[in-house]
């Protein structure tokens, strides 16, 4: 076999010869092995066709900023009128914003043609309360009629966010994440945690919910497990408020499950059961139901944690109620 270099020779690249013949036949030698390959030319690949293509039509611009509250200042100045200021939002973004957690993740600070900012109020005075630079995508040049089109796309819950994770049973999961985090900060609970979310300056974002989640997996999901199969036997509470007692009570209230779970047997058993101050709870929810007034939120709350005092004292009361203009809202005994 001819050395490379005879195939190869440096200077005038193929011999004439070898040149010829590997033209004719449309392949190349290596001068090594002896064996033939077809070339490859790059005019002759075949490339992927982009999946799509981003087209700016207009004199739209995207740019990154790192945005100072004294910049954000100045860009508030520019807005001709916003929707009411809510509070609560930019108390949660700022704290957010503090803690590192804003990330970038496409939603722009919004200018319109004019230079007037048209989306994005909340964020920039959260970066104001907040007193720290934050990274920002911006985009200048929307047409100013474009500003009714926005929010109006359905709000991502922390259920759909664990939902795309693979979670089971995502929706009673997130809602206990929420509740949860209810009754560590405030130790009660309200109307709207069955959504998965409350309203306050205390206000968590999704991605502090998730991150909740994430720290134990394992015991929001067998908490879920749990309550979904007791409101399979009997639906005398909402899953949020019941996962979220039970979870706050065995992870942080220093209860073992052993000592929680006969209190809930009771409470969603449709007979008489040997826990009375149980029966005396469902029966006061029951009875409500079926009078076509159910308990207020804070009347729910007062009987429940009064029902689990009075459980974990092992006294039995002559009755269960609460009067709200004589008494403070209770909270749950606990052994830490």
């Amino acid at each position: 076999m001819k050395p490379e270099s005879e195939f190869y020779p440096k200077g005038d690249g193929l011999q004439s010869w070898c040149k010829d013949c590997c033209r004719e036949h449309g392949r190349l030698r290596n001068g090594t092995t002896g064996e033939y390959r077809t070339p490859i030319h790059k005019e002759t690949q075949v490339r992927p066709l982009p999946l799509f293509t981003i087209k700016n039509e207009s004199n739209m611009n995207y740019v990154t900023e790192n945005i100072t509250p004294a910049k954000a200042q100045q860009y508030l100045q520019t807005s001709e009128g916003n929707r009411p200021i809510s509070k609560p939002t930019v108390h949660s973004y700022a704290d957010t914003m503090k803690k590192g957690g804003w990330l970038l993740n496409g939603m722009c600070i919004i200018f319109d043609s004019d230079g007037h900012l048209i989306d994005g109020h909340h964020r920039l005075l959260g970066v104001i309360e907040a007193g720290i630079p934050v990274r920002f995508d911006v985009c200048r040049g929307i047409t100013a009629d474009a500003f009714t089109t926005y929010d109006c796309g359905r709000h991502r819950t922390i259920g759909q966010l664990l939902a795309m994770q693979g979670t089971k049973h995502y929706n009673l999961v997130g809602s206990i994440v929420s509740a949860n985090e209810m009754l560590v900060k405030r130790g009660k609970l309200q109307a709207n945690t069955a959504r998965g979310g409350h309203v306050g300056q205390g206000k968590q974002t999704n991605a502090e919910k998730y991150e909740q989640y994430r720290r134990d997996p394992e015991g929001f999901d067998a908490t879920a497990v749990v309550i979904v199969r007791l409101l399979s036997r009997c639906r005398i509470m909402q899953g949020s408020w019941a996962g979220g007692i039970y979870y706050y009570l065995t992870h942080t209230g220093g209860y073992t499950e052993a000592e929680v779970l006969p209190f809930f047997e009771a409470l969603f058993s449709v007979d008489t059961s040997e826990i009375a101050v149980a029966d005396m709870l469902r029966k006061a929810i029951t009875k409500a139901t079926m009078s076509g007034k159910k308990l207020l939120p804070e009347t729910m709350w007062a009987l429940t944690a009064k029902a689990w005092n009075y459980y974990v004292e092992g006294v039995t009361p002559k009755f269960l109620r609460f009067q709200p203009n004589q008494e403070e809202l209770p909270t749950l005994k606990t052994k830490e």
